[in-house]
């Protein structure tokens, strides 16, 4: 029932945005293919980073028993490699550059996520091998995506469209953990929702390559 709700306003409030004079976001501002392709990175890089956190968590003191300290501790290099990332995407200033950015961050976001999927939820398989790789891969790449992708969804908008700029990129970031996360757990195991997450990185990836 909260979904159909939610589902429900939001179609009630894209009806009134376009009958309105003077819309509070006007449906234009979001069809735009470039802006909806970095809004769409924003979202599912951000879910990506949670759906890590939340199913490795589980899994490693669940299906390994380890302890929340040395959960914790393996999860270090996670936050390493996504400081680390943060501070070398700065410059993804300018748009050629930045959809570079945003295609290469995604696709190697994609290929931590796959790892994680097929190795790290393997009980046989040892840290190093299993579980590290990918801890690397995704926080570097969804960070990267998501600087580039940033600079993409604000560029080119008028002045007085800056505030709505920043207030839908707001949006996309709480939607990944939020909405795009529960939708995507629902499609089975975990190493499913880990795979397909991936999957849908690879694929805007590519979509991002290719516009102009």
């Amino acid at each position: 029932m909260p979904l159909l709700g939610g589902t429900a306003l939001l179609a009630a409030f894209w009806y009134a945005e376009r009958r309105a004079r003077d819309p509070l976001l006007p449906p234009r501002f979001l069809l735009n293919q470039r802006r909806a392709l970095a809004l769409t990175a924003i979202a599912l890089s951000a879910c990506a980073t949670a759906m890590t956190f939340v199913v490795l968590s589980l899994h490693l003191q669940q299906a390994r028993n380890w302890s929340p300290l040395q959960t914790s501790a393996v999860l270090v290099p996670f936050a390493v490699a996504l400081i680390s990332s943060g501070r070398a995407a700065r410059t993804a200033h300018r748009p050629v550059r930045a959809r570079a950015v945003t295609a290469a961050g995604l696709g190697t976001g994609a290929a931590g996520l796959t790892l994680l999927a097929f190795t790290g939820l393997d009980v046989r398989t040892s840290y190093a091998y299993g579980l590290l790789p990918g801890l690397v891969l995704l926080p570097a790449g969804t960070t990267a995506s998501f600087a580039g992708a940033a600079g993409l969804a604000t560029e080119g908008v008028p002045q007085q469209q800056t505030g709505l700029a920043g207030g839908v990129l707001n949006t996309a970031v709480e939607l990944g953990p939020t909405v795009l996360f529960a939708v995507l757990l629902t499609l089975g195991s975990d190493a499913w929702s880990l795979a397909a997450t991936g999957a849908a990185l690879a694929v805007v990836a590519l979509l991002n390559h290719r516009t102009k």
